[in-house]
């Protein structure tokens, strides 16, 4: 790879990053950025199969790697990151950085539960978890999926300290009767629901969230009692490997900053890790008041290989892949 230019690799929409770019090149005009957007689910992710790969062929790759703090947490495990301490790290809470310095949260990922209107009554909406084990959503629940050990996974791990009711062992037990049908993409989540092929989404990020009720598409918030709104991140490292360290360190200092993250909260429609951006859509601005866990946790990541394990055997025949549908899922929630 060229050494003349930044490299990111990313799970930012490209249409969408584009913004990012420009907002970084007219602090830094000169900085030429070639961003790729990579699929990062799976264990090990493909994005570091990516890096190797790049390494063993040519001896370089990416600057900078941005993706779900599951996924990132692997790639950190493979001693692919640098420490970085950006000056603009102070805006970040403790909660949503690495205490080290190998990565910093940019996007919030608030994640939440949702229904078809359509499909489903008013007076038959669940209330709680323990409601999902009804046979009436057999073949109609619709998740990320739980057998890969990143997001999907530890969400449905994050439930153990919440669940009440209901141990959360027998929860997953019972959960794993009803088939779920499990997406690798969380907007197929949304899809599912959104066209009725399920009545009931459990891993839908609130920005799609937003976007499919600016489409006006029959999607309604579930607020299931013991389940709080959860939230993840996007997080941003440098690879240790970055042929562009100077030039790198300027662009994590550039999204951390006020203006980096208010630019993000002003774009249609990311949540800023910025909590106190005045941005349109931070967390204080589109869930004011709203009460949130933050996941995954230490102690769901040291699960993460047990429970992995777990789900593969209780979901493995539940995957769910339909070339046809993914094309009428982008159709409906294109840009």
């Amino acid at each position: 790879m060229s050494n003349n230019k930044l490299i990111i690799y990313g799970t930012i929409e490209t249409w969408e990053f584009d913004s990012w770019i420009i907002g970084f090149n007219k602090v830094h005009p000169n900085i030429k950025i070639e961003y790729l957007r990579k699929y990062v689910y799976g264990t090990p992710p493909p994005m570091s199969t990516q890096i190797t790969h790049d390494l063993s062929n040519t001896g370089s790759s990416a600057d900078i790697v941005l993706s779900a703090i599951s996924p990132h947490l692997q790639m950190q495990n493979q001693d692919l990151f640098q420490v970085y301490n950006s000056p603009e790290r102070r805006n970040i809470p403790e909660s949503f950085k690495d205490s080290e310095g190998f990565w910093t949260s940019v996007v919030l990922l608030p994640t939440m539960q949702i229904y078809n209107r359509e499909l489903i009554d008013v007076d038959e909406v669940p209330t709680s978890s323990k409601d999902l084990l009804d046979n009436r959503w057999k073949n109609r629940i619709s998740i990320h999926d739980i057998t890969l050990g990143t997001f999907g996974s530890n969400w449905i791990s994050s439930l153990r300290s919440n669940l009440t009711g209901i141990d959360w062992s027998r929860f997953i037990n019972l959960l794993s009767h009803q088939n779920l049908q499990l997406w690798p993409l969380f907007r197929h989540v949304l899809g599912s629901v959104s066209l009725g092929k399920s009545d009931i989404g459990l891993t839908v990020m609130f920005y799609e969230y937003l976007r499919a009720k600016d489409k006006n598409l029959p999607i309604e918030r579930l607020i299931l009692s013991d389940i709080p709104l959860y939230i993840s991140a996007t997080v941003a490292s440098i690879l240790k490997t970055s042929s562009n360290l100077e030039s790198a360190k300027l662009f994590i200092d550039y999204i951390l900053s006020k203006e980096g993250q208010n630019m993000i909260g002003n774009n249609y429609i990311r949540v800023p890790a910025y909590i106190e951006s005045d941005s349109k859509y931070s967390i204080s601005n589109i869930l004011p008041n709203e009460k949130y866990s933050i996941f995954p946790s230490l102690d769901v990541i040291n699960n993460t290989d047990k429970d992995r394990q777990l789900f593969q055997n209780l979901f493995k025949n539940h995957v769910t892949t339909d070339e046809a549908f993914n094309t009428d899922v982008d159709k409906v929630l294109k840009k």
